[in-house]
């Protein structure tokens, strides 16, 4: 047995999946993983008792934001646990102070959630969009959203994974040529946290917007928000409340400026029970090491080409760059709404992407799943 085979078998002793069911849209929404469930009971019961065991639910709450830090690579105090990605994208697009005449980079690939707000925050400030256009096969390679960043940029907004085909965008080179010319670099790694190794600092990203539903196995309705030191007193919060200035407890002061850490952009009541489900998840996965998971997931990932490309699909693989994301988006031979339909009465999750079908299979996906799957596609 190979390691990432064994790593993918001990992985998925965390999950409770039916037999009759194969799970490859990953990159869609993921299954929650037992350590995710176990961490809900744990915290309802906390709340049973109220006010008498706050203290133990908060201190969890602070464990959970202290675990997205170590799977993002940003510091504690630079992490706001929000409603979900969108929420902490439109955080970053609405918060900045844009001027007339800004420029905001972004690409035609983008899903919605992070096109709209940056559409928004152009149209509100009198900023302008610079859409970078993908190629024909859907590939969109880094050097064409370099070629788009000039003196006027004042934010790169795009997806570290993108959704449809899986192109991984070089961060470090954006990063690079955001600093040339003051601008901000905006993440989207919803596609990608979770099943590829992520460092904010390292890579040089003002801001990174995700969620716990995909790749980190965690409940939905969980999103995150980190930044690099410094940015978060340059975002204006959205939401106001108690927390966005201090305390409950500390008078009403309305000089009072917000808090300069993350948690001015946490206004209210903490998402107790979801957020520590996806601390939960988050430890659990790196336990394993995202590495290990990234090249578990792989493994199945290029089981799934080989065989699609012996059937004479037409695979929309991103160009090669230094990471690659497990997503196998392909276009069949034959009718594609045949065979997506042949799929699902099979219990085969998917997505539909790129006028084709992606595939997204993670770690705990096993080499007897691509087997049925072929065996499902194959049938007349």
């Amino acid at each position: 047995m190979s390691t990432a085979q064994s790593v993918g078998e001990q992985f998925r002793s965390d999950f409770a999946i039916d037999r009759d069911v194969v799970l490859f849209n990953n990159a869609g929404v993921a299954p929650m993983c037992l350590s995710a469930e176990a961490a809900i009971q744990k915290m309802s019961q906390h709340l049973r008792r109220g006010w008498f065991d706050l203290d133990g639910a908060f201190r969890q709450y602070e464990q959970a934001r202290a675990s997205f830090s170590r799977l993002i690579g940003a510091r504690p105090e630079d992490v706001s646990l929000m409603q979900t990605c969108a929420a902490a994208i439109s955080q970053v697009a609405l918060g900045l102070h844009l001027r007339p005449g800004d420029e905001i980079v972004t690409t035609d690939q983008e899903y919605p959630s992070n096109a709209y707000p940056w559409h928004v925050a152009a149209q509100r400030a009198s900023a302008l969009i610079r859409v970078v256009k993908s190629e024909p096969d859907f590939s969109l390679p880094t050097e064409s959203v370099l070629a788009a960043i000039g003196p006027q940029t004042r934010v790169v907004a795009v997806s570290w994974v993108q959704y449809q085909t899986g192109a991984v965008l070089d961060l470090a080179a954006l990063s690079q040529a955001c600093r040339r010319v003051g601008a901000w670099l905006v993440v989207d790694a919803i596609q990608g946290l979770g099943v590829l190794p992520f460092d904010l600092l390292a890579m040089g990203v003002d801001a990174v917007c995700g969620g716990s539903h995909k790749w980190l196995c965690g409940p939905l309705g969980q999103g995150v928000l980190a930044l690099a030191p410094g940015r978060a007193t340059e975002l204006q919060p959205l939401l106001h409340g108690a927390m966005t200035y201090g305390t409950p407890e500390e008078a009403v002061d309305p000089r009072r400026s917000p808090r300069p850490d993350a948690k001015r952009f946490e206004p209210g009541s903490p998402p107790l029970l979801s957020a520590i489900a996806a601390g939960a998840s988050i430890d659990r996965l790196l336990s394993f090491g995202i590495d290990n998971l990234h090249q578990a997931a792989l493994s199945i990932s290029d089981r799934l080409i080989t065989g699609l490309a012996t059937r004479g699909a037409q695979l929309l693989l991103p160009v090669k760059s230094a990471l690659r994301s497990p997503i196998v988006t392909f276009v069949p031979r034959g009718d594609v709404s045949v065979v997506a339909a042949r799929l699902a009465a099979n219990k085969v999750a998917f997505a539909r992407r790129a006028g084709g079908i992606r595939l997204a299979p993670h770690a705990f996906n096993q080499p007897s799943e691509v087997e049925r799957f072929f065996a499902i596609f194959d049938a007349a």
